[in-house]
């Protein structure tokens, strides 16, 4: 529930962009003091020595050695003199006195002292005493914290009983609290023993009721560090800052203007007040003013477009209840220069209608309707949230903060969970109200909280995260009624549902469906501009439009709007809406227990929004969670109980559209903590907008973070861009969630607007393909993925992630993640239910995807991930890795750092990863080859595929440029791989890593090779499959030409008849059982230029040949450019070798055929000229480049063209029994001599003279 605010002077008057740091605001009630000590009265200091400064600074000096103390004979608040304290350079600098000899243990004193601020406005001030003895150093703040000003004298004042444990060694009185630099002036401080007729000079001030006693201060070993602070409380990315509020004089009070009308006067009514109950409406071309609270429940509220409503202050708060507010003209609360100072509270009322879903009531039911101007300005508190400086305890009553911030006792703040579940089933999330403040208590803590309650459950803060801790309380509160908001439908707690490691709980999705909080709407041109207040029971279940602050389809209109250091918790749907907005500010705001989406862009459209410094806790999805197998989940369709199908999936954040500034987020909880959704149309009144929503590049994301998230599948990325939402294409009214993978709906960012263009489904060419960013981020407490992305090209760059399963998930061509941190496990306890135990999660750094794929990784970090257990090759220690033992913090047996899906035979990887700067630390097993369906299965087309360029030979761990292969043995690939006695064996995948250096020309291809359709077609169906058992035999190999390979066996063929192997050798041998085929069709072909792929076929001898290029999407009619070329034969293997790759050599003795597979343009084979293209190759029309690639880092994949191919046709004779697919002779044996005379074959690309050492290679 809201608390309600203290009353207190303001200490950070808003500003629309804040530049300077903040003064340390007061954490206490001020006590209200005179401007003048009373007339007559002698003062006494007590046991002070010359309290009165009467005596220059004899007693006195600047404590921490940077106050400048001297004395001031123009300002005093009694006698002729006071002290001046300038030269501060931190919040706890002041004067002091050492009082160890004038205070006796276990005497109970009078504390006083008054001040003045020298040159600021308003600014916070304390007495402490450090006490030194044998429990430690203790600091004690003596009195309440006040807030001094530059006007009038304020008094601080309070007993103290001086407690001593064993010996007391130090106790020092020493004044602090104003901000670094602001000078202030002391006087008339004194201590006395209470019970002693020392007279006062001020009347006693009753302590507010609503302040829990202080809590007493932790001990020294409570304080010792290290403290985790802004500046390391990460390794390599940077979180950004909200920026600190200015100081400024407070002006344009609004409820100080003249002529306003007295809501309470009779005569503003026209003789009497509204009644209970009643309708109002203001009178026209009116201000009226509510300075005190409404006593009378009222009905509808309107404000004519001519008048105004303003709210005033009062100490003793104004309270409100209404049915609703229409506000056509304009409702203030303060203004942006003038906080309101004094409590507010505004209450909602109404039931929840049976028919609510299917029949809206006008916006102003239980809700504020504004198509006129909002204005609302509580008192602005900085930060509205921070996070832990050191990790907090069962039993802890205070919590160490890494930032000062200016809350208050009385106030509710919430610490969110450092476990790895946060759902409504079960979570650690805890609410607390605060007793008490302590700034800069120590170096390297922002301040100490005080609770009234102790702490139940650990809260982490580490080097890589830290949990953090919300004020939930604001000066403003406008809050749905507690007699008609709450569900009446609650969820019981008792439902289970699939084990998730362990763990069968979940919501029960036919519960929480009732809940009708009041709800605030911006539209039809309104303007609303709210800060400071706090949003409490609102929001209405599956009733569209109906949030706690919704701006309502303003298009532009409402530039610099804004909701912004407010709070939005027990919301009962949503949190803030933008729906059709643009260019508004959601800033600093703390939103938990919120059931529904969040932060929620409604309908695609919307754009140049800034959402940043927010934080979202304990989300609560509508239905039952998301979960599915593989990569698909059951279709969410939209009705009365899911009026957004996507709830079934709630986050913190529904980022439809990624061009909005989405900077130093936090989400906790939820099905992931960002989503990104996939929307090829925009929804709602925006529907039939000419704009895909999906293809719109990011603007700024940056420095977010997401925890304690993913529970509910293992694709559920904390950062999760995927699921996909369209309208039913049988029902247009209705709308389809599919939460997985959505290969009709793809992300496809593209520097061109396809829709503007005229077709929305429009080709991007690659010269105008487009990457959307995402820097600085982190995860951490994820028991699924880090960041998943379904398709969308994107460059992640800065990244840290901490226990999670998997760091990782990119399932797209042109992926690029730099500066990556991956720990599996830091060591920190995983708080799980019950049942479940983290030895059930990954522990996965990165998994390689089987097809279609390019990535590169650089400059990244993997600390212990992998299986420990069996996997020391690379690390003995006996802490590397993590350990499937530990119920504390293990990860499964199947862990891995690096992973390659394996299991399909039907998708298979071409060369789509590469490396770059990899670092391990303490890792267990480094690579897995994975096939889901388990271990020792018959190898597959993926698994014997596998490859992955090591630029510098980081990542295998040579230290040199290096091929990583697949390692599965002869009995699967021959001696494919193992091209010399110099390649590794690594017994983890198992993988073979080649040393490129062992050759001058060595890399990587791929072609896919076509002979016979109706045995390719067959695949995916009865033969190759994806993982479903079908069969998928071996119909030929293809091995390495040379005789140290001419009886092993090579690489099996099959129907899916795409191969990759290492090039730059002397070639490829491809035999086929059936025979020399007739007809050969080689597509899909990546090799790099510099690395000749030279294959080789034998056919009967005397066959001829015509062998031609074809590109696609080409007009021959165009005399530019060509689009076949016809190959020509040569002489010897030496000039097909060296050709431009249009040339062919057919051995007469053996009858093989080479031709040099060379890597073609898309759409012509010439400009008009045939050549060997290169990566500076421009492209067609001089757009581009001739040859696709992805470049990152400084490191280049091949991206293959779809539709190009060289078409090889041999004029023989068919035989029957091939049905014309083969030549009906079988070819002469192969004799393939590689190698000059005297010359041994040692390498796929090497003939040495064993007895001199000299050696030759394939030029």
């Amino acid at each position: 529930a809201p608390t309600t605010a203290p009353s207190l002077p303001p200490t950070l008057p808003p500003t629309d962009i804040p530049t300077t740091a903040p003064t340390l605001p007061p954490t206490q009630f001020p006590t209200a003091a005179p401007t003048a000590a009373p007339v007559g009265v002698p003062f006494d200091s007590g046991v002070v020595e010359n309290g009165g400064f009467e005596s220059g600074t004899t007693g006195w000096y600047g404590n921490w050695g940077a106050s400048q103390i001297s004395i001031s004979s123009t300002v005093s608040h009694s006698g002729s003199s006071s002290v001046l304290v300038e030269g501060r350079t931190s919040g706890w600098q002041g004067i002091a006195q050492d009082m160890l000899s004038k205070m006796i243990p276990g005497v109970t004193y009078e504390v006083s002292a008054w001040v003045k601020l020298a040159n600021a406005i308003s600014d916070t001030f304390i007495l402490t005493f450090r006490q030194v003895d044998g429990a430690g150093t203790s600091y004690d703040n003596v009195g309440r914290i006040v807030t001094a000003n530059d006007s009038s004298w304020t008094q601080v004042k309070s007993e103290f009983t001086l407690d001593v444990s064993g010996t007391l060694t130090e106790l020092i009185l020493y004044a602090e609290g104003p901000a670094a630099g602001v000078g202030f002036y002391l006087d008339d401080v004194s201590v006395v023993v209470v019970g002693t007729d020392s007279p006062t000079t001020s009347p006693p001030t009753d302590p507010p009721t609503n302040v829990a006693p202080v809590t007493p201060h932790p001990t020294s070993n409570d304080f010792e560090g290290p403290f985790i602070t802004s500046e390391n409380s990460s390794e390599n990315v940077i979180i950004p800052q909200p920026p600190p509020p200015t100081q400024e004089p407070r002006t344009n009070c609004p409820h100080f203007e003249n002529d306003l009308l007295d809501w309470h006067n009779p005569a503003t009514w026209g003789g009497s007040l509204p009644a209970t109950g009643a309708d109002v409406t203001l009178p026209m071309n009116s201000k009226v003013v509510i300075k005190q609270a409404v006593s009378t429940q009222l009905g509808l509220v309107t404000i004519p477009a001519s008048s105004e409503l303003i709210f005033g202050e009062d100490s003793s708060g104004i309270s409100m209840d209404v049915s609703g507010f229409e506000v056509e003209g304009a409702m203030r609360a303060g203004s942006d220069r003038c906080r309101l100072e004094t409590p507010l509270s505004i209450t909602l009322h109404g039931s929840r209608p049976v028919d609510i879903t299917t029949n809206s009531r006008e916006a102003s039911f239980k809700g504020i309707s504004v198509t006129g101007l909002l204005e609302m300005h509580g008192e602005r508190y900085y930060r509205t949230w921070t996070r832990l400086a050191k990790t907090v305890s069962p039993g802890d009553t205070f919590l160490l903060l890494q930032d000062v911030v200016n809350w208050k006792a009385g106030q509710e703040i919430v610490l969110i969970t450092s476990a790895v579940k946060d759902s409504r089933d079960w979570h650690q999330n805890e609410q607390f109200t605060v007793s008490s403040v302590t700034l800069n208590p120590i170096s390297g803590v922002g301040a100490v909280v005080y609770l009234t309650s102790p702490v139940q459950h650990s809260h982490v803060a580490n080097s890589g995260y830290q949990a953090e801790v919300g004020l939930l309380s604001r000066m403003i509160t406008i809050q749905g009624s507690a007699d008609d908001s709450e569900p009446t439908d609650p969820d019981p707690l008792t439902c289970s549902g699939t084990s998730i490691y362990g763990d069968t709980g979940r919501p029960c999705e036919d519960s929480e469906l009732t809940g009708f909080g009041g709800h605030i709407m911006i539209h039809s041109g309104g303007l609303g501009y709210v800060e400071g207040v706090e949003l409490y029971r609102m929001g209405q279940t599956n009733v569209l439009g109906r949030y706690p602050m919704h701006f309502h389809v303003l298009g532009n209109e409402c530039d610099g709007c804004y909701f912004r250091d407010s709070s939005v918790h027990r919301s009962f749907y949503r949190c803030v809406s933008v729906h059709g907005t643009h260019n508004l500010t959601v800033s600093e705001n703390v939103a938990y227990d919120v059931t529904g989406y969040c932060y929620y862009l409604e309908d695609g459209v919307e754009e140049d929004n800034t959402i940043s410094f927010n934080l979202a806790a304990l989300i609560h999805l509508l239905g039952t969670p998301a979960r599915g197998n593989g990569q698909t989940t059951p279709l969410a369709y939209q009705s009365d109980t899911l009026t957004l199908p996507a709830d079934v999936t709630a986050s913190g954040y529904y980022i439809t559209n990624l061009h909005n500034t989405i900077v130093g987020n936090v989400a906790s909880g939820g099905w992931a903590g960002f989503a990104f959704p996939v929307l090829y149309s925009p929804l709602g009144p925006h529907k039939n907008e000419n704009i895909r929503p999906a293809n719109r590049l990011s603007l700024l994301i940056d420095g977010n973070t997401a925890h304690s998230t993913g529970w509910w599948w293992s694709h559920a990325g904390a950062f999760y861009f995927g699921g996909s939402l369209y309208y039913n294409p049988n029902n247009s009214d209705q709308l389809v969630y599919n939460a997985g993978r959505d290969q009709s709906h793809n992300r496809k960012p593209c520097l061109v607007d396809k829709c503007a263009e005229g077709n929305c489904n429009g080709y991007c060419q690659p010269y105008d393909q487009a990457w959307n960013k995402i820097t600085n981020s982190k995860t951490y407490l994820v028991p699924s993925v880090g960041i998943g992305s379904w398709s969308g090209r994107m460059e992640v760059v800065s990244y840290e992630a901490h226990d999670v399963a998997l760091g990782l998930e990119a399932l797209e061509s042109g992926f690029w993640i730099d500066d990556m941190l991956v720990v599996c496990r830091t060591g920190e306890k995983w708080s799980m239910p019950e049942n479940a135990s983290p030895n059930r999660v990954n522990g996965d750094g990165f998994f390689w995807y089987d097809t279609g794929q390019e990535h590169i990784i650089s400059n990244s970090t993997f600390r212990n991930c992998g299986f420990r257990d069996g996997y020391d090759h690379y690390d003995t220690s006996p802490t590397r890795g993590c350990d499937g033992n530990s119920v504390i913090n293990g990860c499964h047996s199947r862990s891995t750092v690096f992973g390659f899906l394996t299991h399909s035979d039907q998708f298979t990887p071409e060369l789509m990863q590469a490396t770059k700067d990899i670092r391990y630390e303490d890792c267990g097993r480094r690579f897995k080859l994975h096939d889901y369906r388990g271990d020792n299965l018959p190898s597959t087309v993926s698994g014997r595929n596998q490859n992955w360029i090591d630029v510098d030979g980081t990542a295998s761990g040579l230290g040199e440029p290096t091929l990583i292969v697949s390692g599965l043995g002869e009995d699967d690939t021959g001696l494919w791989w193992k091209v010399d006695d110099n390649v590794v064996h690594d017994p983890d995948g198992p993988l073979e890593f080649i040393r490129q250096n062992d050759g001058p020309t060595r890399g990587l291809g791929h072609i896919r090779v076509e002979w016979d359709a109706n045995l390719h077609n067959t695949v995916g169906g009865s033969t190759c499959g994806n993982g479903g058992g079908q069969p998928c035999e071996a119909v030929g190999e293809v091995r390495h030409l040379g005789p140290r390979f001419a009886n092993e066996p090579g690489l099996p063929v099959t129907a899916q008849s795409e191969i990759v192997g290492p090039v730059g050798g002397f070639g490829w041998l491809l035999r086929l059982d059936g025979g020399a085929p007739r007809e050969l069709k080689i597509n899909f072909v990546e090799v790099d230029p510099s690395t000749p792929l030279v294959l080789a076929i034998a056919y009967p001898l005397q066959t001829s040949f015509s062998i031609i290029a074809h590109a696609a999407y080409c007009n021959p009619n165009q005399s530019s450019y060509s689009c076949t070329e016809e190959f020509a034969p040569v002489n010897s293997l030496s000039e097909v070798r060296n050709s431009e790759g249009n040339k062919y050599y057919v051995d007469n003795v053996t009858g093989i055929l080479y031709v040099r597979v060379i890597q073609p343009p898309q759409s012509f084979t010439g400009d008009p000229q045939w050549q060997l293209w290169d990566y500076d190759t421009i492209g067609k029309w001089g757009n581009g480049y001739a040859l696709n690639r992805f470049t990152r880092a400084g490191v280049t994949l091949p991206i293959m063209a779809y539709g190009p191919y060289l078409e090889i046709k041999a004029d023989c004779s068919s035989s029957s029994s091939g049905a014309g697919t083969f030549c009906d002779t079988a070819p002469p044996p192969v004799d393939e001599g590689v190698c000059s005379v005297g010359y041994t074959q040692v390498s796929y690309d090497q003939c040495c003279d064993l007895s001199t050492g000299n050696c030759e290679f394939p030029f």
